[in-house]
């Protein structure tokens, strides 16, 4: 058997079985960190090796491309960044043994590199299942916070509904198909009237599974309770790594020969990236908290990724991927600058935007690259944000998708009156809060991992070229 392609998937696979064994032997958080971060840096400079593969790997399972790989790979750069955020945030005081946060984190990436490469609809579902499963544990980790228990307690049903609409649109599909396989399904056609049905409805279902994940409209319930319940870190995964996964198994689906949406499915698509849009950034405007207005933004960018997927051809495959980077890093970076301001032994995060106020006074630096991942957002140059938002406006406009065009407008300048509105905050004289989030030592691993977030911003923010071209190999 060549495993060569799938040897991204081999190391995770014995890094998540492997850590709890190195637990019994030492309890140590930094051993257990740095286990996981070296486990996580293997997997990701194993990519070249796996693309240099002449035979597939697990043809039936998974798929090994240049397509799945380079998700796989955004998958485990942001993984590295947050588990740096992770590793300083739970500090020694936090009332909680800190050796098991390592653990479900490389589970659940784990499950999302299996997730992005699936090829058949047993391993999507597990694993969705193992990434959905350890975020749930990461969640609610923090015990002696009763946020985090409810948070952790509602993605845990809501979570198990959509699951099981997932597994149950599979049942659909394998009944009117014969066949688990991905690829096999959207190539075939259905025998009769009623395979045909069956195979409507159990794609719906699994797009219900798939929606809930990504927080799209009508399926965002979820998100503002679950981001603040959340710490930090773990705020930054469920924004990030649980969307790229999904994102990537929906991605190499639509490129599938034989895969195309009917006009039904545009029309419905359409609305719910207009609803998308507009629901997100109308609901951060009456927000107060810093968590909140990151989660419905959320929203709105994913009706601003879903108007990329609708633009056909080759111009909106690279705008999907290029706005999902810019995503990733400005996300990761903005629950950043609260995983560093905040204290894990406390009752909550720092997360209100009053408690922000004076950072240009205090911390300069931290509130210069807060501006900088809040400009991103908006779309506002020279961040990165905006060029990815030029890139999604040109596949629009070359598809003539002008009215989603002119909603994703019109939204965007909903956005800035918030993202800007903190900009100010920060701006103002400090608070006595502000003073008491001053005094906070930023470590040097967080120093670091903010750095590395907010370079890129700027760097592909004002010459993206490399960047684009970078991400055109993984269509090639």
């Amino acid at each position: 058997m060549n495993l060569q392609g799938a040897v991204p998937l081999v190391i995770l696979t014995i890094l998540a079985g492997g850590l709890p064994a190195v637990v019994a032997i030492r309890r140590s958080y930094r051993l257990i960190c740095a286990v996981t971060g070296l486990g996580l840096l293997a997997a990701l400079f194993s990519i070249p090796y796996a693309l240099r593969a002449t035979s597939p790997a697990l043809p039936e399972l998974f798929t090994f491309n240049a397509l799945s790989l380079g998700f796989i790979g955004l998958i485990l750069i942001s993984a590295l960044l947050i588990l740096v955020l992770a590793y300083s945030y739970w500090q020694p005081e936090t009332p909680l043994y800190r050796e098991e946060f390592p653990l479900l984190f490389a589970a659940g990436t784990l499950g999302a590199v299996a997730l992005a490469s699936a090829a058949s609809f047993i391993t999507l579902f597990l694993g969705l299942e193992t990434m959905t499963l350890a975020m749930i544990g990461m969640i609610a980790y923090p015990h002696f916070r009763p946020a985090a228990e409810e948070a952790g307690l509602k993605y845990l049903v809501l979570s198990g509904m959509s699951s099981a609409f997932v597994l149950f649109g599979i049942g659909l599909l394998e009944l009117a198909s014969g066949s688990l396989n991905i690829a096999h399904i959207v190539a075939s056609s259905a025998a009769d009237a009623a395979s045909q049905q069956m195979l409507v409805a159990g794609l719906a279902m699994i797009a219900i599974g798939a929606g809930f994940k990504l927080s799209v409209v009508p399926f965002h319930i979820w998100v503002p309770d679950v981001y603040v319940g959340a710490p930090a870190p773990t705020g930054a995964y469920v924004a990030v790594i649980a969307k790229i996964a999904v994102l990537a198994i929906l991605i190499r689906t639509i490129n599938l020969p034989g895969a195309n949406l009917s006009a039904s499915m545009s029309t419905l698509t359409t609305a719910i990236a207009i609803l998308s849009m507009l629901s997100g950034n109308l609901l951060a405007l009456m927000q107060d908290n810093l968590k909140r207005i990151l989660g419905y933004s959320s929203i709105a960018h994913l009706g601003y990724l879903l108007v990329a997927i609708l633009a056909a051809g080759s111009i909106g495959q690279v705008a999907v991927v290029f706005y999902i980077v810019a995503y990733a890093v400005t996300m990761i970076g903005a629950f950043g600058v609260i995983a560093v301001l905040s204290h894990a032994s406390d009752v909550r995060d720092v997360d209100k935007i009053t408690e922000l106020r004076g950072l240009f006074w205090t911390r300069p630096a931290l509130a210069g690259v807060m501006t900088l991942f809040l400009l991103s957002l908006a779309g506002i140059p020279p961040a990165l944000g905006f060029i990815a938002k030029m890139y999604i406006m040109a596949a629009g406009v070359h598809t003539q998708l002008w009215s989603l065009l002119a909603v994703m407008v019109i939204s965007g300048v909903i956005g800035l009156f918030y993202y800007l509105n903190i900009i100010l905050v920060m701006s103002m004289k400090p608070s006595d809060d502000a003073m008491a989030v001053s005094i906070l030592a930023i470590s040097i691993p967080n120093r670091l991992a903010i750095a590395m977030v907010s370079l890129p911003i700027l760097a592909f923010g004002v010459a993206p070229s490399p960047l684009i071209a970078l991400l055109k190999l993984m269509f090639d």
